[in-house]
């Protein structure tokens, strides 16, 4: 006799919800941190082994990050992390521009003491990056910098919008043999922007974001694609 309903597991749709989760932010972060880099394969037993969780989890997880444009999924292969062409690097830096320059006016009409305070700090966190030589990590520090003043805005859809456009852009690309003098200037250029913010000069933050993007742009373009953006 097949055992009764009393007798079988329970399934916790709750508790496999939560797992699935924190395996996809703990997978994300590995991806940000360049633990798994843009082309490599991810295997089931060695993401169980680092996580501590089980192949279900691991594959709901997987599956939403390749749902979301991460991964790729290959038919008998399994998943890789996914290389961005430039096409598609230039159709998002397109999105990153229209987002950031979109929500500096409300920004510096909402502008306060606590909030700029808040945009210094991150400002900072992504100097010291530099002049530690941090390289994992760096692009977290320099998303937190402008995604501060996109939710200065005080639009939560901006920041979410923006964060998935960033992430969209550096989760894609390998950082092996990416010039170094670039984030130099990005410390120059994050001085200015939140320079031109703190006196509320909104053509002249536009200006130095949109140059910034660019300048951005060229640089990725020309580092991973041999050359500029158009």
């Amino acid at each position: 006799m097949t055992g009764t309903k009393r007798d079988q597991p329970k399934v916790n749709a709750k508790t496999d919800g939560n797992r699935t989760q924190m395996t996809y932010r703990k997978i994300k972060e590995m991806m940000f941190n360049y633990d798994i880099v843009p082309g490599q394969r991810l295997i089931f037993v060695d993401f169980a082994n680092r996580l501590g969780v089980s192949r279900t989890p691991i594959n709901n997880a997987l599956s939403i990050l390749a749902n979301e444009g991460f991964l790729d999924f290959i038919p008998n292969q399994g998943y890789r992390v996914h290389e961005i062409t430039q096409e598609e690097a230039s159709h998002l830096y397109e999105v990153r521009e229209i987002i950031e320059l979109g929500a500096i006016e409300p920004t510096i009409r909402k502008v306060s003491p606590e909030k700029l305070k808040d945009l210094e700090r991150q400002r900072k966190l992504y100097e010291k990056s530099v002049v530690e030589q941090v390289t994992r990590g760096r692009f977290t520090l320099d998303q937190e910098f402008h995604a501060c003043y996109v939710r200065m805005a005080e639009n939560p859809y901006l920041t979410d919008y923006f964060r998935e456009i960033y992430q969209r852009i550096f989760l894609r690309h390998r950082i092996e043999g990416l010039p170094v003098g670039r984030t130099r200037e990005v410390v120059l250029e994050h001085k200015e922007i939140f320079k031109a913010i703190s006196m509320k000069d909104v053509e002249t933050t536009k200006k130095l974001i949109k140059h910034h993007i660019k300048a951005g742009r060229d640089y990725i373009f020309s580092a991973i694609f041999g050359q500029k953006s158009t």
